[in-house]
């Protein structure tokens, strides 16, 4: 019996710490970003949003409206591709999240360096656990794309939230995927008697 107890505390702690990504898109649509200045914006068939940045210095940005709370996450993540002109002095793409303050000084940034390839996918990422006094994820305001020299071209195929997230019955409380789970965060069917997460909601089925 003893074996069993310590079998069963063994393979609960392996599935508490079997960590997975989680990830959430922010949309791309010609709607959404148009909070930029000098910039165009347009989002080809394939869904894929080719962004112009004329001007000493220009912005592809989105806004919230009303705010969006970002707690929880790790990183916003910035799929770009097929850069051109993007050659400033310090960096070829920055990108930039800001809270309702809106205040330049307390944003968050990421940057994409000039040893970045102008051909190949890049990663520009904002990291969300950043150290700034004041700022406040649960209120996010402003996500731009930001180049310094005129004529910049470039192309974003994703935006997305991500974070890596420990199952268990602890973190799959935070799921909301329709998909039902017992308390060892394992998928289960329709038919499964007992202990039940659902959509974040914990029930008993007899």
């Amino acid at each position: 019996m003893k074996k069993i107890f310590s079998f069963v505390i063994a393979a609960l702690a392996a599935v508490t710490l079997n960590a997975e990504l989680v990830q959430q898109d922010i949309a791309l649509d010609e709607a959404s970003w148009g909070w930029g200045y000098n910039s165009t914006i347009t989002v080809n068939e394939a869904g894929v949003m080719v962004c112009t940045l004329t001007g000493e210095w220009g912005a592809a940005s989105t806004g919230w409206d009303p705010e969006i709370d970002l707690t929880g996450w790790d990183k916003i993540v910035i799929l770009v591709e097929n850069m051109s002109g993007c050659d400033g002095e310090w960096f070829k793409l920055k990108a930039y999240l800001r809270d309702k303050s809106e205040s330049e000084g307390n944003q968050m940034e990421g940057l994409l360096g000039l040893d970045a390839s102008d051909n190949e996918l890049n990663y520009l990422v904002i990291d969300l656990h950043q150290e700034k006094e004041g700022f406040d994820l649960t209120q996010a305001r402003i996500l731009a794309i930001q180049c310094q020299p005129n004529g910049a071209v470039f192309k974003i195929s994703r935006v997305y939230l991500e974070k890596e997230q420990t199952e268990g019955i602890e973190n799959v409380s935070l799921k909301n995927n329709g998909i039902r789970y017992n308390v060892l965060g394992q998928p289960v069917g329709e038919d499964y008697k007992g202990v039940v997460i659902l959509n974040g909601q914990k029930t008993i089925v007899r």
